[in-house]
């Protein structure tokens, strides 16, 4: 809802007017002694707004803080309707929001959006009811989800002793898988911060509780702590999940939803190796309304032997208490140290444990050398910074971070920042990718943080920083200083004095004002001080010629002199509590006439406040209501408040080279070539409003010479347009140059009347961007652009002076810098793709569809090119043909859209396919980049159909003839043919690897185990069969139906007996296969060869084995006496042909059918735990 388009409303008879009570609009009142203590505030119609928190009240100082508070009573408060209806007046936003009480002192916003007329006819009052806030109170409120109707705003009445209920939003929210949700991977046993499930909701409402369950062949007691987050920020304490359901619930959460939301559910680990874990989020609740979509699960999280470095947390530094109000201090330091595993620094949370208050804590920042993160603050006092892709602390090495914000609040209060979980730190190892164990022994508790607490007297100045700089001669509205004024009582401020300080001739000596002939400055206008929350003047304006006083010793900022200054009779009143952040502004005018003090360029001139404690008495600064002065030791400090020195300086234009674009060659005919970049830099004295530019061309045969200025070269031979672009806008300056004698001997391009404007002390980045004639290349065939002369740059300034540039030939003019080489065509070039599916061995399936085999990448140089013909081609003709049902390419067009060519058969002799292209579908390669075609083919997927098993064969492309590749030239229209080797590489490219295609076949996933002690049951392999393609058998018919066979590396031993390895399914426990290991053999092979009961793995399905045996022979331990190193036994299943045997049914013996070919079942090799001697 917002106030576009309302005309007027009609008051409601029957309004209770503020004059009825003796009150005006504006007054604040209270029910003092009475059970609703609250300060409200009221308007002409008859209603009141609540100040939810005192710290609201605390931004309204002009209101005159507790001292002008009217008490009324109870019968006259409730007289006034209380309204919960505002809008933003200080950025004049038109919105209206609806408040919710959230808590006994904190609330929440929501727009309400619907029409004005809508709101009209669901409440006549509803504009009557709407309060004006500040930006401050704006931005102290969280923001909820919009309320779209008037009717759902919350009533706000207070009954005594009774707490108002606001009417919750309904909402609808559904809740799915988001699409970075974790993928399944595997974790160390003290992984920390481990993300197991992202959630999305979309939709509106307040979530109000969360139940997520674990699943998976692990345990609760794998699991320390669980917890919500929403990005950075942790949500909720940690919870323990239940040993009776694995769930955790968190109740109590508000959390807002309006559009979507991520949530992710966290947990620290203390997991034993070989369990499997995930989680589920299987219940939601919101405040009121409905939610769809549950449950959603995550993927599984194996748990691996191995164990995450830690890195250590250590209280480090003093740190001062600071004043209130005072910006930018240090608020706390620590230290983080990476043990055993480098460590990236991902995110940081810590909890304000002082009495400051949330809301007077802001502009956070974590620091640590040059590195710099921005942070917030919520009202429950938890900071959070995100470090976005992480700040990297080498193994064994630390790093300190310190914490920095702007401080309000009042004497007295304190600031402690801690850790309040050890999950609050997430530093990510280099070297298992998952958090680090955080130790931390330090600043994990209230007790333990820094520990400030705020100085300052009944009033506090502090400055703010501002950094000494260069200003203009002629300017509007410069900050010469920053500071701030903290109140810890109702205070009055009546007199203020700001002292100017000049060292007119610029040598560092600053004037003395007792013995100058005048004691004003003639240069200096508009001199006022500003509240920065609001823009409103509170001291001043006066110009320079008031200050005709001369201040006490030491009051300049050039040491034991004086400066001129001026007394101000502006009332300030400060609430208790409340913090106004100030500057100082000036207008610099050199150009006045008026007597006094003049400045010039190179004058230096700074301003300040001069100590309040000089002149103290109640007709200087005053408790509020009271004829009380403040005393000269409640202030702090006594000390004047310097601004930093300004020193001004004349406009000026500096000119320098652009890095890019750099030398580059292009063809002939291209369009929108960037030649050169040329960066105009403006002083800090003024903005700049460029007019004029004149650029100059340069030609040279072979860029080694002399360049040659306009007809001297070749330039009118090769450039055929001209126009000026702003690089960091892309804002076109011109393209209509004032004149073009580029063919003549000038060689100039003249634009003038231009609007380009420079911000003072910024840089922009002048572009010559041309097109070229399409042209056979001229001798001189290599140009650049350059501005020849000081003259060539016009511009104005602020004080509308012509300044021109203080330099020229930035690019060297004869000796250019940055060139373009013109060539009358470019060239392509074809190769097989590094990450190309051909670069490794592959198994693929019969009747699988779309499955990448061969990419091959296409590079441009000098100029884009459009394909017209691509040819793929197998020599495996036969091979390829019984197994390939059609071959597709997929590729970019101009657009950047991918694109499918395809379904094509082979045909032919050689087994080829010819793809031809048109128009704008054709695949395209930008100038000087590469682009990437992809071969993707379906499999023919039945023997009857012609398939064959076990056989390879690979898709190469075929350029070897010239019709078997066209390509065109985007600016020259050069055709590029196959078998293209002078100056392109279009010739036929051999991919790699090979095909390989089964019916079906095995695929093995290791799942790691902890090593361990060779005992009675040791398990000594566990890993995962899935069936690819078909149905895969390891049967019980003979050794070749099905085998798989082991290398071990193990010692060997004298034995009465070898002892019986067994193969189970993990899962029932069933018996697949026996085997005796031969013990008196050193690294002995062990053969499962004969399946007492047949492993049928259906398709797309898989199943788990494990390895399991009496290893009790290997009981040797180490003797560090005699130098025996202990009995050891590893099970190992090469990367080996031969090793696995299973059936595909493919050929005509069904038992009989399939072995394995080196390299090509996935993830061969891998190995068993270790297991060793006790």
């Amino acid at each position: 809802m917002s106030l576009s388009g309302i005309l007027a409303f009609a008051p409601v008879a029957g309004a209770v007017a503020p004059s009825n009570f003796g009150l005006t609009e504006g007054n604040t009142i209270s029910a003092a002694g009475s059970e609703d203590p609250d300060v409200y505030i009221i308007n002409d119609a008859g209603y009141k707004r609540l100040f939810l928190n005192p710290a609201i009240f605390g931004f309204y100082g002009h209101l005159g803080g507790f001292a002008n508070i009217k008490n009324v009573t109870p019968a006259t408060r409730d007289a006034f309707v209380t309204s919960g209806l505002f809008r933003n007046c200080e950025t004049n936003d038109e919105k209206v929001y609806g408040v919710e009480t959230t808590g006994e002192d904190t609330g929440m916003l929501h727009w309400v959006n619907t029409s004005g007329a809508q709101a009209v006819a669901d409440d006549p009052n509803f504009f009557l009811k709407v309060f004006c806030i500040n930006n401050n109170e704006f931005n102290w409120y969280a923001k909820g989800t919009n309320y779209t109707s008037v009717n759902q705003v919350p009533n706000y009445s207070r009954t005594p002793g009774v707490t108002p209920t606001p009417t919750p939003l309904a909402g609808s929210v559904s809740v799915s898988l988001a699409p970075n949700n974790p993928a399944a991977s595997t974790t160390t046993t003290n992984a920390q911060g481990v993300e197991y499930l992202r959630v999305r909701l979309s939709g509106s409402g307040t979530v109000n509780s969360v139940t997520v369950k674990r699943t998976g062949a692990g345990s609760v007691d794998d699991f320390d702590n669980i917890y919500l987050y929403d990005g950075a920020r942790r949500l909720v304490t940690g919870k323990s999940l239940t040993s009776s359901t694995g769930e955790a619930t968190f109740s109590n959460l508000s959390i807002a939803v309006n559009g979507s939301k991520d949530i992710s559910v966290v947990a620290d680990l203390s997991a034993t190796a070989g369990n499997v874990n995930a989680f589920s989020l299987n219940a939601l609740s919101l405040t009121s309304g409905s939610v769809s979509g549950l449950p959603v699960g995550g993927n599984n999280l194996s748990v691996s032997g191995a164990t995450s470095g830690t890195i250590t947390m250590t209280k480090v530094g003093s740190i001062g208490d600071p004043n209130a109000g005072q910006q930018d201090v240090q608020l706390s330091e620590f230290k983080l140290s990476a043990n055993t595993e480098a460590a990236s620094v991902r995110r940081i949370q810590m909890l304000q444990g002082g009495t400051v208050n949330t809301s007077g804590i802001t502009d956070l920042k974590l620091k640590t050398g040059s590195s710099e993160w921005s942070g917030t603050i919520d009202s429950a006092g938890y900071v959070v910074f995100d470090l976005g892709s992480g700040f990297s602390i080498v193994k064994g090495g630390n790093a300190v971070f310190k914490v920095y914000g702007d401080i309000a609040g009042k004497k007295d209060e304190t600031i402690k920042l801690y850790f309040e979980y050890a999950t609050d730190i997430l530093a990510v190892g280099d070297q298992y990718g998952y958090g680090m164990a955080v130790t931390s022994t330090t600043m994990d508790a209230v007790s333990e943080a820094h520990a400030l607490t705020l100085q300052g007297g009944v009033l506090t100045l502090t400055s703010s920083g501002l950094v000494a700089s260069d200003i203009g001669t002629d300017t509007d509205d410069t900050v010469f200083l920053r500071y701030s004024i903290a109140a810890a009582s109702n205070v009055e401020i009546r007199k203020h004095r700001l002292v100017i300080s000049s060292d007119k001739g610029g040598d560092g000596t600053f004037d003395d004002f007792v013995v100058a002939t005048s004691t004003s400055f003639a240069d200096l206008d508009d001199i006022k001080v500003i509240n920065e929350a609001n823009g409103a003047v509170l001291i001043g304006p006066v110009d320079g010629s008031s200050f005709d006083e001369v201040g006490t010793a030491n009051n300049s900022a050039g040491g034991a002199v004086e400066g001129a200054m001026n007394t101000f009779s502006d009332v300030i009143d400060l609430s208790a509590g409340q913090t106004l952040s100030l500057k100082v502004t000036a207008d610099v005018k050199t150009g006045n006439t008026r007597t006094g003090s003049a400045l010039v360029a190179g004058s230096k001139v700074a301003i300040g406040v001069q100590d309040y404690s000089d002149n103290v008495g109640v007709t200087e600064l005053k408790y509020t209501g009271t004829n009380t002065a403040l005393a000269a030791a409640d202030i702090v400090p006594n000390a004047n408040i310097h601004g930093p020195t300004m020193t001004l300086t004349a406009s000026s234009l500096t000119l320098s080279l652009a890095s890019n674009p750099a030398d580059q060659t292009v063809v002939q005919g291209s369009q929108n070539v960037d030649s050169v970049g040329i960066i105009f830099q403006a002083s800090n004295a003024s903005a700049l409003k460029v007019t004029n530019i004149t650029v100059t061309g340069y030609s040279d045969a072979n860029g080694a010479d002399a360049f040659d200025k306009g007809s001297a070269g070749d330039i009118g031979s090769i450039v055929s347009a001209v126009s000026l672009v702003e690089k960091e806008s892309g804002t076109v300056l011109s393209s209509t140059p004032s004149a073009n004698n580029l063919a003549a001997s000038a060689g100039t391009i003249v634009f003038n009347n231009l609007n380009w404007n420079i911000p003072a002390g910024a840089s922009r980045t002048l572009i010559v961007r041309t097109n070229l004639l399409n042209l056979t290349p001229p001798t001189k065939d290599e140009f650049g652009f350059d501005i020849a002369a000081t003259t060539d740059v016009t511009a104005i300034d602020d004080s509308n002076t012509t300044v021109n540039a203080g330099n020229a030939t930035p690019n060297g003019a004869t000796s250019i810098t940055t060139e373009v080489e013109v060539v009358s065509a470019g060239n392509i070039f074809v190769t097989e793709y590094l990450s190309s599916p051909s670069k490794d061995k592959q198994a693929i399936y019969w009747g699988q569809t779309g499955v990448a085999v061969s990419t091959f990448n296409v590079r441009a140089a000098k100029e884009g090119f459009y394909i017209d013909r691509f040819n793929i081609v197998s020599a495996d003709t036969a091979d390829a043909k019984n197994n390939v049902a059609g071959v597709y390419l997929e590729y970019q067009d101009k657009a950047g859209s991918t694109l499918t060519a395809g379904p094509y058969s082979l045909s032919g002799s050689v087994a080829s396919v010819s793809f031809g292209f048109s128009g704008a579908t054709r695949p395209y390669i930008p100038k000087d980049q590469s682009r990437q075609v992809v071969v993707k083919i379906d499999t023919i997927g039945t023997h009857l159909a012609g398939a064959t098993s076990a056989v390879d064969f690979a898709m190469n492309f075929s350029g070897g003839a010239a019709d078997e590749f066209e390509a065109t030239g985007e600016g020259s229209f050069a055709k590029v043919l196959g078998n293209d080797t002078t100056g392109d590489d279009t010739d036929s490219v051999t991919v790699s690897n090979k095909n390989m295609v089964y019916r079906s076949f095995p695929k093995f996933t290791n799942i790691v185990l902890a090593d361990g002690a060779a005992s009675a049951n040791a398990v000594v392999g566990k890993f995962t069969i899935t069936a690819m393609g078909y149905d895969v058998l390891f049967n019980t018919i003979n050794v070749a139906s099905g085998t798989i066979t082991f290398d071990t590396v193990a010692s060997g031993q004298t034995a009465p007996a070898d002892p019986m390895i067994t193969l189970y399914d993990d899962t029932t426990g069933l018996v697949y296969s026996s085997a005796s290991y031969d013990i008196d053999t050193v690294n002995a092979s062990l053969s499962f060869s004969e399946f007492l009961n047949a492993l049928n793995i259906p398709a797309g399905t898989s199943k788990t084995l494990r390895v399991q045996g009496n290893l009790t022979a290997f009981n040797r331990a180490t003797n560090t006496t005699s130098g025996v190193a202990a009995d050891h036994f590893m099970l190992v299943l090469q990367d080996e042909a031969n090793v696995i045997k299973w059936v595909d049914s493919a050929g005509v013996d069904a038992n009989l059918d399939q072995a394995n070919t080196a390299g090509y079942i996935k993830n061969l090799p891998f190995n068993g735990p270790n297991m060793t001697g006790q």
